[in-house]
């Protein structure tokens, strides 16, 4: 921020060496207490209206998907290695699947023996119904009993054949959900992105793996709390990172951050303690906003990257909007301090 009074300085040393002010105790005075003058008015005014992250915690961030499992499976095969990009469907790791693949066997065998079942069922109806052909044609010659039993026999078959159909319906549904878990042995990407360490190897029966979607890179940033009602959805923003020190990046602002760590309450039965409450919130946390920005072709920012952002806040007047000069000067003089970081 004092670099913002430089050109002030500039201004007083030239009057005093053209001689047009003449440097005594007087004219020190009144020109540093102006000079404090403005600077404290500009950075009070700079931090409602045009606020920017003086902490230098603005972070890059990218939504990510947990990658099963956590526990319970035994990974076969890892086909990835360290921050590797992965396409849409590429093969991160395979799972060990032994148990589906006999259920599936034996419920294929199940599903072959309720047809053959059916068939012999099928058979035997044909043959009874010839013979209750053959009684019914020597009608006097053959009992009554006889033909009613070979009727009950062909409705018996039908019932069972019936019932044989719905058993394998029955199978069949078992066979569906058994090939697709068998199916999600193969865990593979669900978007384009990239991973980040590979912490999980070959028969490992704990560990999963992180995909973080680079095409929905967002960077969050913390403003004071003072300047939560300046703050709305899609205001300029710039920022930087010390990935590319010097260089500066556009956004707008997607959101501020409603639910912080310290609106959390417990689920637990029970009262937060008093001094648990004041001693985590005794400091000025602020709050963090959410900044979407289209990274630039040719541009990989690193996601975790850090730097500082600034954002054209809502302000009382638009006779105020010089105000943003400090904003944008404020974080290009940090990207440009950014070369000394890495000495």
């Amino acid at each position: 921020m004092k670099e913002i009074m430089l050109p002030y300085i500039l201004i007083c040393w030239i009057l005093v060496k053209l001689g047009v002010v003449k440097w005594n105790l007087r004219s020190g005075t009144v020109m540093v207490g102006t000079g404090m003058f403005i600077a404290t008015m500009l950075f009070i005014a700079h931090r409602f209206w045009s606020p920017a992250d003086l902490t230098d915690s603005t972070t890059v961030k990218a939504p990510h998907a947990v990658l099963s499992p956590l526990f319970g499976q035994e990974v076969d095969q890892v086909f990835v290695t360290h921050n590797q990009i992965v396409k849409e469907g590429e093969l991160i790791y395979t799972l060990r699947s032994e148990d589906t693949e006999s259920q599936l066997e034996s419920l294929d065998a199940q599903k072959k023996a309720s047809e053959a079942e059916i068939l012999s069922l099928r058979l035997q109806q044909n043959n009874d119904k010839k013979t209750l052909v053959r009684l019914e044609k020597l009608k006097d010659f053959s009992h009554d009993s006889e033909r009613d039993d070979i009727r009950t026999d062909i409705e018996t078959a039908e019932a069972k054949i019936a019932a044989a159909h719905a058993q394998i319906m029955n199978i069949e549904a078992q066979l569906a959900s058994a090939k697709w878990q068998h199916e999600r042995r193969e865990v593979r990407a669900p978007f384009d992105g990239q991973l980040s360490i590979t912490n999980i190897t070959d028969g490992t029966r704990t560990g999963n793996m992180h995909l973080y979607s680079t095409s929905k890179k967002f960077v969050e940033m913390r403003i004071p709390d003072q300047t939560y009602r300046g703050i709305k959805k899609g205001q300029f923003a710039e920022f930087y990172v010390d990935a590319y020190p010097g260089e500066i990046f556009r956004g707008r602002v997607h959101s501020v951050t409603a639910g912080t760590g310290e609106a959390q309450v417990q689920v637990r039965q029970g009262s937060q303690h008093v001094r648990q409450h004041v001693g985590n919130n005794m400091n000025s946390h602020g709050r963090t906003i959410v900044i979407e920005f289209i990274e630039p072709e040719g541009y990989n920012i690193p996601i975790g990257s850090t730097g500082s952002g600034w954002v054209s806040a809502d302000k009382p007047h638009p006779m105020l909007g010089f105000m943003d000069i400090i904003g944008g000067a404020t974080v290009r003089l940090k990207a440009y301090k950014a070369y000394l970081s890495a000495l």
